[in-house]
């Protein structure tokens, strides 16, 4: 009896391990592409003053 809650224990914690481990790399790609694109919209912007700058 024992060895069978112990395999319905571990195979649940698995799935949600598993669950929250996608979830915690979801969030992660999520704040990574939105810093990204942060960083690329901060880039974009300060190229038409260096263009009037040089002119």
């Amino acid at each position: 009896m024992q060895e069978i809650e112990r395999f319905f224990s571990n195979f649940f914690s698995g799935i949600i391990n598993r669950f929250k481990y996608s979830a915690m790399d979801a969030a992660d790609r999520k704040m990574r592409e939105t810093i990204d694109d942060q960083v690329e919209q901060r880039r974009q912007k300060p190229k038409p003053k260096e263009q009037e700058d040089r002119e």
